[in-house]
């Protein structure tokens, strides 16, 4: 195997308490040589001079640590600030407050150096939850597309690129504040990727209420249509109208479970406005639409995979 380095760009605000959990994952991989680059999005308690300490105890011939700075709000505008300094052939993105499995580094570039077609890889993640307990994300091999939609099994934490081939596909859409992995993943699938997926669990997510998504979604009212809408223009782009009609009506279903989640969480106005503008301005048949609202009302109950019951 020829050790290619391998870049991993983290973006962190106001992480002073968790960062050096996902910093000590980075430098315990069993792989080297690692370019690691941290991207301080204006942090204001101490996250910077924690970061700089730990390079400074850490950082060595097989291990480089870069410390950029970006002003501009958002993790995708940072993260976009860190692939400009990335000037390997292979790199992946990483969040501040999750955890690498010592195996990631070695199992991705493995692949890659199997097989140098790969544009992509992904993995399967794990989250750990208040009780300490490992619960393993969903993970797909097939309809990836789908999967991606309803599930984003292609999660920042779970994928690794060919740097060309995330430069050639536009990076991150810094416009959008939420669900821009989501977004990502399937433009990165739009593109028809060389791609590999490893079933293994190899990171470990740590839900935060101050992460971008939070922890509901009635507090971010607005911004996840932003990303849905984002997705539905990458999907116009689609040139096989079979393909295109068949994601705008499963990024429909999106629209009406984020609805649906608007009118558990207490906020059925909101909720509702939103069912019937998505609803009203879809030309599908009268019966598919009843089937949409019967979908918003089970899962307002808390009924669950309500995919199954669009598919």
């Amino acid at each position: 195997m020829i050790y290619n380095p391998l870049s991993i760009v983290i973006p962190v605000k106001n992480r002073e308490k968790l960062i050096l959990r996902a910093l000590d994952s980075v430098y315990n991989q069993s792989y080297r040589p690692i370019r690691l680059i941290v991207v301080d999005n204006d942090s204001t308690d101490g996250t910077l001079a924690t970061v700089e300490k730990w390079k400074a105890k850490h950082e060595g011939e097989d291990f480089s640590v870069k410390i950029v700075s970006e002003t501009r709000p958002g993790a995708a505008t940072a993260r976009n600030r860190g692939l400009l300094e990335v000037d390997t052939d292979y790199m992946l993105f990483f969040d501040s407050d999750d955890v690498m499995l010592p195996e990631l580094a070695i199992t991705v570039m493995e692949a890659f150096d199997k097989d140098k077609k790969l544009d992509m890889i992904y993995w399967r993640t794990a989250v750990i939850n208040d009780k300490e307990e490992v619960i393993p994300k969903r993970f797909a091999k097939f309809d990836l597309i789908k999967r991606q939609i309803y599930n984003c099994v292609l999660s920042t934490q779970a994928m690794a690129f060919k740097t060309p081939f995330i430069k050639r596909i536009g990076a991150w859409r810094s416009n959008l504040p939420v669900w821009n992995d989501w977004e990502l993943g399937l433009r990165a699938l739009l593109n028809e990727p060389n791609i590999k997926g490893i079933f293994r669990v190899l990171v470990h997510i740590y839900p935060q209420k101050e992460s971008i998504t939070g922890t509901s979604f009635h507090s971010k009212i607005g911004k996840w249509e932003k990303s849905i809408a984002e997705c539905e223009k990458d999907a116009n782009e689609v040139t096989n109208d079979k393909l295109k009609t068949k994601i705008l009506n499963m990024l429909l279903y999106r629209r009406v479970i984020l609805a649906a989640l608007y009118t558990a969480e207490g906020y059925k106005e909101s909720g509702e406005e939103l069912l019937s503008l998505s609803i009203g301005n879809s030309p599908l048949p009268n019966w598919k639409k009843k089937l949409l609202r019967f979908i918003y009302s089970y899962t307002c109950k808390g009924g669950r995979a309500a995919y199954l019951i669009w598919e």
